[in-house]
């Protein structure tokens, strides 16, 4: 797990101790990678390091995203053959990790499938902290979270772009370093290992919980999570195109065209969310009316996509911690 902070959360550091602990019993090590400053590091070591190596980032690595530094610190730190990798806002159950494991005896590489605990019965309303205050999951930004993986899941042959994965450490050292000047390092790790000719389960039906993101965090995330998408062409011309077709709409036929125009992007939203959502075993997961806030979802990354352009003219790229990451995704 690579982390960082720039301030030590108590109530974190121990929900992430209590984490460790249900974990501790699936696997033969945790190793928690911190590019915290000393006396935040110092702390979150006080509390964790009974459970796991904690470590700090080796600075021989020299990459734009720390996190990869991180990566590549814990991957050489490891003393076994199978690695399980994780963000920090990634929750397994040992079953799950039992799982992921097995399956590496057959692939080299399984990346398998996110989804946000939204109803009772999936470690109902998680706790996130927002500003000393308790929020839950059940919010708006955390709906259009997940209809945002049931789009993709709906569009996208190997589904949604999880934040974990697990690998043999072996393929991860034959393949060598991956670009990690680049802000979408989670799926820039993955092609590079399929361009080494590393065997990859898609593991589309083993749902791992993610943790949604405090709002200040979620409301970061949305330019550059669209920055990410500007390798993708097509995507970021519709995304862009939307608010024009629906102003010149508006502008050259009235109002009832832009409404016209707006039902039917909601309509293709939400009909995409819904076959995502009937694909495998996605409809345990995700319960119906996330489908609804897909064409939320849908503006909001069309704004989004305008917001990240800022960026790009700007500043020639999008600030991601102390650096400024010009690529959204690397050469892989």
């Amino acid at each position: 797990m690579p982390i960082r902070r720039r301030v030590f959360d108590s109530a974190e550091a121990e929900g992430l101790r209590a984490y460790f602990e249900n974990i501790a019993t699936a696997v033969s090590e945790i190793v928690v990678v911190d590019g915290s400053p000393p006396e935040v590091f110092h702390r979150y070591h006080d509390t964790w390091s009974s459970l796991c190596r904690h470590e700090p980032v080796n600075r021989q690595f020299g990459f734009l995203n720390d996190k990869v530094n991180g990566i590549q610190t814990g991957v050489r730190l490891s003393r076994t053959s199978k690695i399980l990798l994780a963000d920090d806002d990634i929750r397994y159950a040992p079953s799950d990790i039992e799982q992921i494991l097995a399956m590496l005896d057959d692939f080299e590489v399984v990346r398998p499938q996110n989804y946000l605990a939204l109803k009772v019965g999936q470690v109902s309303n998680l706790p996130v902290r927002l500003d000393g205050k308790l929020k839950t999951c059940s919010t708006i930004p955390a709906r259009m979270e997940a209809a945002r993986m049931l789009i993709n899941r709906a569009t996208l042959r190997a589904a949604d772009y999880p934040g974990t994965c697990a690998f043999r450490r072996d393929a991860f050292l034959r393949a060598g370093d991956y670009d990690g000047d680049v802000l979408f390092d989670n799926e820039e790790l993955i092609r590079h290992l399929a361009r080494f000719g590393a065997k990859i389960c898609y593991a589309n039906n083993l749902f791992i919980r993610k943790r949604p993101p405090a709002f200040r965090k979620w409301l970061e995330q949305r330019p550059r999570q669209a920055y990410e998408d500007f390798a993708l062409h097509v995507k970021t011309f519709l995304f862009a195109l939307l608010p024009i077709v629906l102003i010149a709409a508006g502008s050259l036929f009235g109002i009832r065209s832009m409404i016209v125009c707006l039902l039917g992007m909601f309509v293709v939203a939400f009909s995409l969310a819904l076959l995502g959502r009937t694909r495998g075993l996605a409809r345990r997961f995700f319960p119906f009316h996330v489908c609804l806030f897909a064409p939320l979802w849908v503006i909001e990354r069309s704004l989004s996509t305008y917001w990240a352009f800022y960026w790009y003219i700007r500043r020639g790229g999008y600030p991601f911690g102390d650096q400024l990451l010009s690529k959204g995704v690397g050469r892989d």
